[in-house]
């Protein structure tokens, strides 16, 4: 479906996943589209247009460029474009925040994130032991990821369920986007002066003692967006590896013929099916052409990381070893974390290929989620024998291979 202006659109019940996105690349590099009843934007589909746009000097972050949002034009579930905090910031403003949150990220033990993310799987996994089945997005991968992130934000466990629904809500751009952003925000502030008379070794008290002396405002933000920005597209990254093992026979035999590995396996995910698409937002500076397509100032340009990776003059082969894929981004606003994401992705991988080793019969009629921001499914559901869950395959421990489901598909 397209406006009267023939522009896809990115909302409603318009948005079908790979169809408005095929007729986006079907326009070129750089397209209109729209995200919003009359509001439009340029979305990214090529590889190299959208290099442009993450390391060139023409383009900016900070939302407050964004015409339509400033003439109150843009509906709140769209709340996720305008959020404040190191990803919408320039200039100055952005290098102080970068190096405190990286400096604060520097702090996370890699090893004592792993353990805590097999701990949270295994606890999902042997809750569901008995049924015999289990949603592989929903009920695991977004769950361990929210557990893991809530527990690294220094948030209470119990926080965890209110951190997924409302990250879920964001990413989604449902009706209550703005409110789920809001929520967040008081769990973090409740926390602040705790972390602050208590320091403990997590992300907010590790912001709120750093040099760079951030105020209570930008250390919330910063929080909320390591919220946001880590549990939506890691869940995402685990959910869509998860599903192409147990759908496509093709995959799982690259994956246990050879010597792929689960980070291999993990990584051509993001290089052929990025779980992230419009997530990055820039605005430019002043008017200017990318690829032959006027952009005005004021209107987002919205880069589809996913589409990058399907660009056939991209460059690479798109396969496990490939590095030349955007899902990181690229520039000075390249993700800060891509080292501990993959950390909680690979080991929530692996335990879930080691303990589901005998997985059969997956659902593979999968619909996608109805989001602007990610292209992930809604639902893995898959079988497995009651009997045999939990023993564990030994060769999906790190740097193994990866367990093949059972050809009863």
């Amino acid at each position: 479906m397209t406006t009267s202006t023939g522009a896809p659109r990115l909302h409603g019940t318009a948005l079908s996943g790979q169809d408005v996105r095929s007729r986006l690349r079907s326009q070129g590099p750089v397209a209109w589209a729209e995200i919003a009843d009359g509001v439009h934007v340029l979305v990214v589909t090529g590889w190299q247009a959208a290099r442009e746009v993450l390391t060139g000097p023409a383009f900016r972050k900070d939302p407050g460029h964004w015409e339509a949002l400033n003439r109150g034009l843009v509906p709140s579930r769209l709340a996720y474009l305008a959020t404040p905090g190191l990803h919408h910031s320039d200039g100055e403003r952005h290098e102080r925040l970068r190096r405190a949150v990286g400096d604060c990220l520097a702090s996370v033990n890699a090893h004592a994130v792993r353990e805590t993310v097999r701990r949270h799987a295994r606890d999902l996994i042997e809750d569901v032991a008995g049924r015999g089945h289990l949603d592989l997005m929903s009920e695991y991968a977004d769950r361990v990821v929210a557990r893991t992130v809530t527990g690294l934000a220094g948030l209470p466990p119990e926080a965890a369920d209110r951190v997924r629904t409302a990250t879920d809500r964001l990413a989604d751009a449902q009706p209550d986007a703005a409110t789920a952003w809001w929520d967040l925000h008081g769990m973090v502030r409740e926390v602040l002066d705790a972390k602050r008379a208590r320091p403990a070794k997590d992300f907010t008290s590790w912001l709120l003692a750093h040099p760079a002396g951030l105020t209570d405002d930008e250390v919330c933000h910063q929080v909320i967006a390591l919220i946001i920005l880590g549990a939506a597209p890691t869940a995402a990254w685990i959910g869509t590896t998860l599903h192409a093992l147990v759908a496509d026979p093709a995959y799982a035999t690259r994956l246990v013929g050879g010597s792929v590995t689960v980070r291999a396996a993990l990584t051509e995910t993001l290089s052929r099916r990025c779980p992230a698409t419009t997530m990055s937002a820039h605005y430019a500076v002043g008017p200017t052409v990318l690829h032959g397509v006027r952009v005005p100032p004021g209107v987002p340009v919205l880069v589809d990381h996913a589409a990058t990776g399907v660009d056939p003059h991209r460059p690479g082969d798109g396969g496990a070893h490939d590095r030349s894929h955007l899902a990181w981004s690229a520039g000075v606003h390249r993700c800060p974390a891509p080292g501990l994401a993959t950390t909680i992705a690979e080991a929530a991988t692996e335990t879930a290929v080691d303990m589901l080793w005998d997985l059969t019969a997956p659902i593979t009629a999968v619909a996608g989620r109805p989001s602007p921001f990610r292209a992930c499914p809604a639902h893995v559901g898959v079988l497995f024998s009651t009997t045999r869950t939990g023993r564990g395959n030994p060769s999906t421990r790190r740097g193994g291979r990866a367990a093949r489901p059972t050809d009863e598909e």
